[in-house]
């Protein structure tokens, strides 16, 4: 048997001509006028780079006409729902496993009245995709009921699928919406009576998978209720809820959806093979910047190239998402949620980098002057490779989404450690222990992160030391608290005459140091609207009812295996982008809600759940854990906060060295301008995040 190569397929959907136009309750769905050219221009791109055949490419359009009853295309190829339900189950009839499918749909998102009233209720609602027909009474919507069920069954079949929503889907911004032909997307209710019955499969059948769906995915969905998360599939949508999605004449004299344009136009520069994560981080940005109320969502699979299917570990980063060539600086995503603060420093590499070491990819190094709760803006002190009078920035020097890489703070608050020796000197055979405060002290300067610790003197006096090691009888490091007290989740000493032991050292205490930062990382201005606002609750089910766990403050002890249900209300007057870590026993941070998106919105009063099964890592018979829920007005990624368990290798987070961990901009945690710790700055980017963390203790019984 021998190797085939994998198959593309594409389904293309695009839709300018609604007709009839007005629906029989008197709602309308307007015309657009770059839908179609988006499908044709994808079209031309899939063909111009994979050869593909017309069998491979199966496309929707529909185009308005000189009869206003009746668009240019035929009746078969027309984006009814008909259509296109025939169609999506055509591609997953013909494709094999491992085959590429890519799915393209620009057009309208819509809202109407349930069909799955057993799920949703009576007063329920089913987003939608809207079929170029909808103003027929017999019509139907593509359901997201409808849409999930299609999806699943190509995944189920072991498609590589890539899907592509340049539609809006922002539910009750009618307003808003109303007289920009721009936006894709109307606010409305669609309340005609439709009919029931579905082609996609029997509703219960639906209803069963959705149900099955969003359980596997802890009740979450996506792009405003149309999807649960994607599980085995990548997703990109034009933007988020509450968000527009834009189109306008980029190019030439017809429009394009502001989406695909981006996405076509990085394609075209970079190749198919650049990773999904890269990609996103240069089209979201560029959109955004072209229209500040639409940014882009990238949720699923995310650790693969783009179309070309291939998995790809990419460096996680702060990305530039602007660049002021007046002012002489870069706007990074990244800032005070995050811990940053004014003065810490990056390199920026050209777009694409992979390997930070390669400094002929370096562009400029930069320095925070002004931050915000989720991003910054940072001044070019150097430039590198360009002739510049006294390093000015110029147009095209600096490209949107590429990657800003940690370098210094430009103020450190670090961790001071100091060396206990016992007295008298224990004798080690090859170890002068005499030397060891000065040995510790050089090898420092070699290890990545050094800069956030430093060796103090016998003089500094002991309230102002954070760390002691401690050299025991037996030839063991030990690292105490600032009370000195070991460390509990230290559970395994380091031998001084083992090899690499000062560097293993020093690495254990930069990883604490790292941990108990972020641990520690909190809004500390009194009067931030949003403290407060953010609610966490862990809850389980005792007798059929539900019981707050962490009620009054109480932190509970549980079992491992035990079920608990993490619970996040909203209690702001604002819509929040929700994220949530969960600091271990062993040291290790992982931002487990939401997978496969950087964040989950929030609508204010509105809550989110998570099931959480209570772990313990090995070796470990008791730890505590501790959930840290972030909320932010704006965008941001908390998986840059993330560190792999103690003594583990940290994963590529794009530093000098690709296994750093960006984390370390949380040592610039003093303002340059206001070094006295005692003191700090209120910016208005206290008023943008809130955080709320909970603890609990888990045992093996």
């Amino acid at each position: 048997m021998t190797n085939q190569t994998p198959n593309f397929y594409a389904l293309l959907i695009g839709i300018n001509y609604y007709f009839p136009h007005r629906l029989p309750e008197g709602n309308y769905y307007k015309n657009l006028r770059g839908c179609v050219r988006d499908i044709n221009n994808v079209e031309t791109y899939l063909k111009d780079t994979f050869n593909l055949t017309p069998d491979q490419i199966i496309k929707l359009t529909a185009t308005a006409s000189d009869n206003p009853n009746q668009p240019q295309e035929p009746p078969e190829l027309l984006p009814t729902y008909e259509n296109i339900v025939a169609k999506f189950k055509e591609l997953t009839a013909k494709a094999q496993p491992q085959d590429r499918v890519y799915i393209h749909y620009s057009g309208h998102g819509g809202r109407a009245k349930t069909i799955f009233e057993s799920l949703k209720g009576s007063m329920g609602l089913d987003e939608a995709l809207v079929p170029c027909d909808i103003g027929q009474p017999n019509s139907r919507y593509l359901r997201d009921l409808e849409l999930a069920k299609l999806l699943e069954e190509m995944v189920a079949k072991e498609l590589v699928v890539t899907l592509v929503l340049d539609s809006c889907h922002s539910g009750g911004a009618t307003r808003e919406m109303s007289g920009d032909d721009r936006i894709r997307g109307e606010g409305f209710i669609d309340t005609t009576p439709r009919p029931t019955d579905s082609l996609v499969a029997p509703l219960q059948e639906l209803a069963q998978n959705w149900q099955t769906s969003t359980e596997n995915s802890r009740n979450i969905t996506v792009v405003n209720g149309l999807l649960p998360e994607p599980k085995g599939y990548t997703l990109i949508a034009a933007c988020g809820d509450q968000e527009f999605a834009y189109e306008k004449v980029f190019e030439g004299t017809e429009r394009n959806g502001a989406l695909t344009y981006y996405l076509l136009k990085a394609l075209r520069e970079y190749g198919t093979e650049i990773p999904v994560n890269n990609l996103y981080d240069r089209i979201s940005n560029l959109v955004h910047n072209d229209f500040p109320r639409q940014t882009p969502m990238l949720i699923g699979e995310t650790n693969r190239s783009f179309l070309g299917g291939q998995s790809v570990v990419a460096s996680r980063n702060a990305p530039v998402m602007k660049v002021d060539i007046t002012k002489n600086r870069v706007q990074l995503q990244m800032g005070e949620a995050s811990g940053l603060k004014k003065g810490a420093e990056f390199d920026i590499f050209r777009f694409g980098t992979r390997n930070f070491e390669d400094s002929e990819q370096r562009i400029a190094t930069v320095k925070v002057v002004e931050l915000g709760a989720s991003d910054c803006w940072a001044e070019v002190t150097q430039l590198f490779g360009f002739r510049t009078i006294n390093h000015k920035l110029a147009e095209g020097m600096i490209e949107i989404g590429s990657p800003a890489v940690y370098l210094s703070p430009g103020l450190k608050q670090i961790r001071k450690v100091r060396v206990i020796l016992p007295d008298p000197l224990p004798q080690i055979s090859g170890v002068n222990v005499e030397m060891l405060p000065d040995i510790l002290k050089a090898k420092k300067e070699q290890v990545e992160g050094h800069r956030w610790i430093e060796f103090c003197s016998e003089a500094e006096k002991d309230e102002n030391v954070d760390y002691f090691i401690s050299l025991n009888y037996e030839g063991e490091y030990w690292i105490w608290d600032a009370n000195k007290e070991p460390i509990k989740n230290l559970l395994f000493p380091i031998k001084v005459d083992e090899p690499e032991a000062t560097k293993k050292l020093i690495d254990r205490l930069i990883h604490v140091a790292r941990y108990e930062t972020i641990l520690d990382l909190d809004n500390e201005d009194a009067f931030a609207p949003l403290n407060g606002k953010l609610k966490v609750e862990l809850i389980k089910s005792v007798k059929r009812e539900q019981v707050v766990l962490n009620a009054d403050g109480n932190v509970p002890v549980l079992e491992v295996g035990e079920r608990v249900i993490v619970r996040i209300h909203n209690e702001s007057n604002r819509t929040l982008n929700i994220s949530a870590l969960i600091l271990q026993a062993d040291l290790s941070i992982v931002k487990f809600y939401p997978e496969g998106a950087p964040y989950e919105v929030v609508d204010r009063g509105q809550s989110r759940e998570k099931r959480l099964d209570m772990e313990l890592p090995k070796n470990y018979q008791e730890g505590v854990d501790v959930i840290k829920v972030f909320a932010t007005v704006d965008a941001t990624n908390f998986e840059l906060l993330e560190l792999p368990p103690l003594d583990q290798p940290r994963p590529g987070i794009g530093d000098k060295n690709p296994t750093t961990a960006l984390g370390e901009l949380l040592a610039a945690v003093v303002d340059e301008d206001n070094p006295q710790r005692n003191i700090r700055v209120v910016t208005d980017a206290s008023e943008e995040w809130t955080t709320e963390k909970v603890e609990v203790v888990v045992k093996k019984m």
